[in-house]
């Protein structure tokens, strides 16, 4: 199994992300062989940047995100949506490298490559259930 990330930005999306309890994700990436895979969606605001933790699931469908704008949506039925989102450190080692080695979140759809990101992630989820 790989872990990915997605981006919401809303100044780029024009609306903050919606916890409306549907597990998906939208990216202009094609993406395929990425069923059983989990995804991470985090999200930002305010300046200076404030980061939040939003959902994670395990991907089950991907199909057309052409209705929404976009190349692809991927859907899942087991995961979590937090609300409220979770609140990340920005200023913690973890956090500056992972956004780092994310280009600032620019390079949207994104496998993560590090354990210790995962083991984060998984820990700020466990502590907002």
């Amino acid at each position: 199994m790989k872990d990915f990330i997605v981006y919401h930005n809303p100044d780029i999306m024009g609306y903050p992300v919606s916890n409306h309890g549907t597990l998906s994700v939208l990216t202009n990436k094609k993406v395929t062989d990425v069923v059983g895979d989990r995804v991470w969606l985090l999200t930002g605001e305010g300046r200076p940047r404030r980061y939040f933790l939003c959902a994670w699931f395990f991907i089950d469908q991907v199909e057309s995100g052409e209705a929404d704008g976009f190349v692809t949506c991927l859907r899942g039925e087991t995961g979590k949506s937090f609300d409220p989102l979770i609140p990340i450190e920005s200023t913690e080692d973890w956090f500056k490298n992972f956004r780092t080695a994310q280009g600032n979140f620019a390079f949207g759809f994104s496998v993560i490559t590090k354990d210790e990101t995962v083991a984060r992630l998984e820990k700020l989820a466990s502590a907002g259930q």
